[in-house]
This record gives structure tokens, sequence and C-alpha cells, in this order.
């Protein structure tokens, strides 16, 4: 099975009750596509940088069902799906698919009519024996203690809203495509004079950092640091053709270089 990996699919699906009938593609709300649509395409990407603009996907019957298709892009995804349902063990994935799994026990928990499956199969009258089965008796859980510490760090996005009346804060996306919220102080975001809207940004910012998997919470704004790449081909040329001089009287730079390391020998 796994030799034919980029062979495989993957199936997420949502079964629950709206308005005292059952979810299917006659009945939905918008969280709830929304909601799932979001956690499979983070469960695809896990941790990776990854475009899924290539990856098809389609709406099946039976519930809500997303079905992902067959693509080497979705095959780590397939081996962490594999390691859960061998070992029901959230320790030796990917943080991210973990992170989903809890996401889904959790919301499982608060709401007994809500079952969500990944199956490795599309097909309704399979997935049962193909799948992993959240709901409101499953135990999916990590075994690790997190362990989160205060830290600052510099992160990079372009910022594509800023302010609030009573909560101040900016929001960037981040170069994966994820979006991350700020908490700023008003007198940072008053003070600033320079349009940062729809601009790429460099912040620093404070949060806490989980040691293990080192994803980051609560964070919030500490300063905009000054950002310009660019690159100059007239202070290129000026600093090539310094160079060039300077070294116009050596006849072999190699040569020389390793006679000032002490490897002439």
């Amino acid at each position: 099975m796994k030799n034919n990996i980029d062979k495989r699919e993957l199936c997420f699906s949502i079964k629950d009750t709206m308005l005292d009938t059952q979810v299917g593609l006659g009945n939905l709300s918008l969280p709830i596509i929304s909601e799932l649509a979001e956690a499979v395409a983070k469960f695809i990407k896990g941790s990776s940088i990854v475009d899924l603009s290539s990856v098809k996907v389609s709406i099946k019957e039976g519930s809500f069902a997303i079905a992902v298709e067959p693509s080497p892009i979705i095959a780590p995804a397939i081996v962490d799906f594999d390691e859960i349902k061998t070992s029901g063990n959230l320790d030796n994935i990917d943080f991210n698919r973990a992170k989903i799994i809890v996401d889904f026990q959790d919301k499982a928990k608060k709401n007994p009519n809500r079952v969500y499956t990944i199956s490795g199969t599309s097909d309704m009258a399979k997935i049962g024996s193909d799948s992993i089965i959240i709901n409101s008796e499953s135990d999916y859980r990590t075994t690790i203690e997190d362990q989160w510490v205060q830290t600052e760090t510099y992160i990079q996005g372009v910022v594509f809203d800023m302010g609030g009346k009573n909560k101040p804060n900016v929001h960037l996306t981040m170069q994966n495509g994820d979006t991350i919220k700020l908490d700023a102080d008003a007198a940072i975001l008053a003070g600033d004079h320079e349009n940062r809207l729809y601009k790429e940004q460099l912040v620093r910012i404070k949060a806490e950092q989980n040691l293990r998997t080192k994803e980051l919470r609560n964070e919030s704004l500490v300063s905009f640091e000054k950002y310009k790449p660019h690159f100059d081909e007239n202070e290129f040329q000026a600093l090539s053709a310094k160079a060039t001089a300077a070294w116009a009287d050596v006849p072999d730079v190699v040569e020389w270089v390793e006679k000032i390391r002490g490897n002439d020998g």
C-alpha cells in the first residue's frame, strides 16, 4: 500500500444535525463548510509551505465530505494518517496535523452529535474500514506535555488590517499563506505615521513558544522594523569595481588565500 502512496486519496467528513435534520449537501451551514475546508487544508499542509492550488478536491454525498484526490503533495499527510490509524498516537506525527485531530476531538466532546471521519477512501460503502473516526467517545491525544516559554522573535508578512476600537491589533498574511493576529498597544499604532497596509513588513513580536513544536501563541506587536529589501545595480557595480581594483595585484586569488590560511605547503 505504501509503495502506491502517490495513488492514494484522503476523505474528510462531518456528521452532525442542524435544526434536527442530518447534515448533508442540502442541509449545511457556512461555518460547517468553512470549518471542514480549513481543517482539510491545514491537515494536508502540515507544517510545510506547500501550494495547494494543484490539489484537486471533490464534494461527496453522505453527510458532508471533502475528498482530496491522489497527489504527491498529500503523501506526507497520508503517512501521518496511517500512523494515527495504526497506533492512535499523535506524538509521532506533524504537530499541525496533531492539532487538527485534537481540535476535532474537543469539538466532538462538546457536541455529542458531531462525528469527524478521516478516511483513505471516498467510497462511502468502504469508509468505515479504512478510517479514523473522532466522536465524543474517542480519545486521541498527545502524551508529551507541552511547555511554553516567553520569547521575542521577528516575523515577516503583508499587513492586511490594523487598528480596532477596544482591542487594537495587526493582521498579517505570512509567506505560507497563514494569517496571524498580533495584539498591539494603541500608542504604538497611533505614533506610527507610515502607511503599512498591503505592504511587506518585518515586525518584532513577543509571544509564548512551544518548546517541542516551536509553535507561537498569544502574539503581540513590539515594533515595526525597517524593511526595504532592494537590489541596486549601480551600487553593485561600484562595489564590484572596488573589489576588482583591490585584487588587481594578486595573480592567483585562491593561492593567496591558501597561503594566508597556512596551506601553502
